[in-house]
């Protein structure tokens, strides 16, 4: 029965509201708690709530942020609050850090103040080593139901000075929840309409002037979300009606709040498609040295981050193409950019003033490491993208193909050295006897062989020249070649190979087995019509690249994964799937059709000789690796132990003991 997309695992996990960060960890001192900086999660309903936006009138700013940290100590694992007429327990020093996040050391008599304001406990001293008891307001097991989720930044709730940016925050949260908005890169700002009397009373207000409104609390407000708030920010648009006679100034009918939001600083914030381990072995393929290698869950999450162009989907809710084009775009960004930075030839005018580009680029892995200043880097090109435009043009295929082959061999000469390293280690352990001496190798003789005999018999004739395809069939593939429909054909061949170019030790087998056995006849009718009539050297070449990159008999045994023969490593691969695979639809669609049955045949016997060559090279390392295992080896040498003996009475010679 084929997969459907019910029948599909899903690709992303069902959403389970749990706080970013490791709140125990971040409540031990205020130092701490900044550099955690939690972020706790809270359904729109919630954070829209007019019960909560009624509740503790007289509480401060510092009171609000307090009160998010102590419900967050009493939810459970699901984000619920089940008991509420339980009363729970919180340490004094936890509650003080929430405090004291927003720079200044709170006192445990402000902790009694605070918790006097918001539960309407009684003032009684509290010291360091105490606890406390507190209880939730009724109405919030009501709004704590499971929805739409916007996520609150406490220690940017520790840092307002005025309720009312804590409120205005609170509700832009609710409204960013309710509404589904998320960051996407190139996206428009998300729009908020309120009336004067809707913002009066999401800021706390109950009855107050429009220009006491904008200037001593809406003004205020948006400076501090502006200084404080990291993931998005906010402009203010006025919307007058028309002028009465009398008036001095136009009603105010509406304030817009144009809410842009900025990339996450956080990647476990990021949403990124849930797909087996297979597909992912394509980031452990790209190794660079160490000091430019990135990691593959900072690659994934940054290339589901700023998503861009992709390829086009086969299906709604097929990731497969799309997150390959994504994570090997994001990749090629880097490997230019930092190939860029080593060879000092800039690729566009840009490289001499960003903050991540030629030799700022290497200060910045030098000070903060790869992943760092990969994400930073790439945080720059979403904001104005720069190396993106140069290499989407045909110039730009040719500085992606150097960047990847210096990234080949800087992982090559790393390998080299660490080599070299291990080998003058064990040089030295050698000669200083903490090693065992190499043990020679044993030479074996040959013996030349006897001169042959002479040659009676005839010689076999060599191979006859490939036969050439019919002068009219030819003729006729060569027009059918040169129809718009054909370049057609071509060009959604090329996007047809490219998930197996972006994955070519996982999947560009499985893509030529399925295309020789059902796809290219039906996708791709006149390029299947002209290579029956060249002879079908094109169906060769795949043939060729589904045996190379296929499931073999030696590496197929119990559960291991579907990978080709280890003596293909990710460059042959990829050269594979590109020149066996690609060749016929670049050269239809650039319309080269001159000699195109001897081009794809000279691809076929170029990859195969390359393919022997590396199975050669295999088997001899198996060989060494096989006799240097079956060598014996010697035990380390005894150190000689040196003591004092004598003779007795008796003739018997005894030790000395100290």
């Amino acid at each position: 029965m084929p997969a459907t997309a019910s029948t599909q695992p899903r690709r992303r996990a069902l959403f389970t509201p749990r706080v970013r960060g490791d709140l125990p960890a971040a409540l031990q001192d205020a130092a701490a708690f900044v550099t955690v900086a939690p972020a706790v999660p809270r359904p729109a309903t919630y954070l829209l709530s007019p019960e909560l936006l009624a509740w503790a009138p007289e509480a401060t700013a510092r009171d609000l942020a307090l009160w998010e940290t102590l419900l967050t100590l009493a939810q459970g694992p699901d984000g619920s609050v089940r008991d509420l007429d339980v009363s729970h327990t919180a340490n004094v020093r936890q509650a003080l850090a929430a405090l004291s996040a927003g720079g200044r050391q709170a006192q445990p008599r402000e902790l009694v103040d605070s918790l006097h304001r918001l539960f309407g406990r009684e003032r009684s001293p509290l010291r360091m080593k105490d606890a406390f008891d507190y209880r939730l307001p009724d109405f919030i097991g009501n709004v704590l139901v499971p929805g739409r989720y916007g996520h609150l930044d406490l220690v940017t709730l520790a840092r307002f000075r005025h309720r009312a940016a804590v409120l205005l925050y609170r509700r832009i949260v609710g409204e960013l929840a309710a509404a589904k908005a998320r960051f996407v890169a190139g996206g428009v700002p998300h729009r908020i309409e309120l009336k004067p009397i809707e913002l009066a009373a999401a800021m706390g207000l109950s009855d107050v002037r429009v220009g006491q409104l904008k200037a001593a609390y809406l003004a205020p407000a948006l400076g501090e979300i502006a200084e404080h708030v990291r993931a998005f920010r906010v402009v203010a648009e006025e919307v007058h009606g028309e002028k009465r006679p009398g008036q001095l100034h136009a009603p105010l009918e509406r304030v817009t709040l144009a809410v842009e939001f900025l990339p996450p600083e956080r990647l476990d914030a990021v949403p990124v498609r849930r797909l087996s381990r297979e597909d992912f072995v394509f980031l452990l393929q790209q190794g660079d040295a160490a000091r430019y290698r990135v990691s593959g869950k900072v690659l994934s999450r940054v290339s589901a981050l700023f998503a861009g162009r992709s390829l086009p989907q086969s299906r709604k809710g097929s990731s497969a193409p799309a997150l390959s084009s994504e994570i090997q775009t994001r990749l090629d960004l880097w490997l230019v950019a930092v190939n860029e930075a080593l060879t000092g030839v800039p690729v566009t005018h840009a490289a001499e003033t960003r903050a991540y580009r030629g030799a700022r680029l290497l200060a910045a892995i030098e000070a903060a490491g790869a992943d760092a200043t990969f994400i930073s880097f790439h945080r720059e090109e979403a904001d104005a993208p720069d190396l993106g435009p140069a290499l989407g043009c045909d110039a730009g295929v040719r500085v992606r193909v150097d960047a990847r082959k210096a990234r080949a061999d800087r992982r090559k000469a790393e390998d080299r050295g660490q080599a070299n390293d291990a080998r003058r280690e064990v040089r030295a352990k050698r000669a200083a006897g903490e090693a065992p001496a190499s043990v020679p190798r044993k030479t074996v003789k040959a013996t030349p062989p006897a001169d042959a005999p002479p040659v009676t018999a005839p010689v076999t004739p060599s191979a006859p020249d490939p036969e050439r395809p019919d002068p009219v069939a030819l003729a006729r593939a060569l027009a059918i070649l040169s129809t718009p429909e054909a370049r057609a054909e071509a060009k959604a061949l090329g996007w047809y190979w490219q998930p197996g170019l972006d994955f070519p030790l996982t999947q560009a087998g499985r893509i030529a087995r399925l295309f020789l056995r059902a796809e290219f006849a039906v996708r791709f009718p006149l390029l299947h019509e002209a290579d029956i009539l060249l002879g079908r050297p094109y169906r060769k070449n795949v043939t060729l690249l589904a045996k190379l990159l296929g499931v073999t008999k030696e590496n197929l045994s119990g559960n291991e994964r579907l990978t080709p023969h280890p003596c293909i490593d990710l460059d042959l691969a990829e050269g594979c799937a590109l020149v066996l695979g690609k060749s016929l639809a670049f050269a239809v669609e650039g319309g080269r059709l001159q000699g195109l049955v001897e081009d794809l045949r000279e691809d076929r016997e170029r990859m195969l000789a390359q393919a022997n060559k590396a199975r050669d090279a295999w088997r001899e390392r198996q060989k060494k690796l096989a006799r240097a295992a079956a060598r014996p080896r010697p035990e380390p040498p005894i150190p000689a132990t040196h003591c004092e003996v004598r003779r007795t009475a008796l003739g018997v010679y005894e030790r000395v003991e100290d």
